[in-house]
């Protein structure tokens, strides 16, 4: 579980209890297209997360969409010093080497926590 800034939970509930469609699923974000329900496909949502960061003027390479979202996500958690072991497990990573890939964003500090060669310069 992730926590939440004061907006986006403000936002949550104000989707729950105003703008959510009345209908009977344990799912939060559901389809309004009918039949109201789940979404069907993992491609609906990236098109609307898509969708939404054009209007919002922000410009989109290849990678765009729900993906853009987890990739950005974990690179602000490796960059603020989260253990990777929690990032992954966020993720949902079956493999810490999954999540290797977002420590190549932090190099940076990479130097600052290495250790000293043996028998090299001080």
């Amino acid at each position: 579980m992730a926590p939440l800034i004061e907006e986006t939970g403000a936002a949550l509930a104000d989707y729950i209890l105003r703008a959510r469609p009345k209908v009977d699923s344990q799912h939060l974000f559901l389809s309004v297209t009918p039949p109201v329900g789940p979404f069907k496909y993992a491609s609906s949502v990236s098109r609307i997360v898509r969708k939404r960061l054009q209007h919002g003027g922000i410009e989109l390479g290849r990678v765009g969409g729900a993906h853009l979202l987890r990739h950005s996500l974990a690179t602000q958690l490796v960059g603020r010093r989260r253990p990777i072991n929690e990032v992954a497990d966020l993720l949902g990573h079956r493999s810490i080497n999954t999540t290797a890939l977002y420590v190549k964003v932090a190099a940076s500090q990479l130097a600052e926590v290495a250790l000293p060669v043996p028998g090299g310069a001080a």
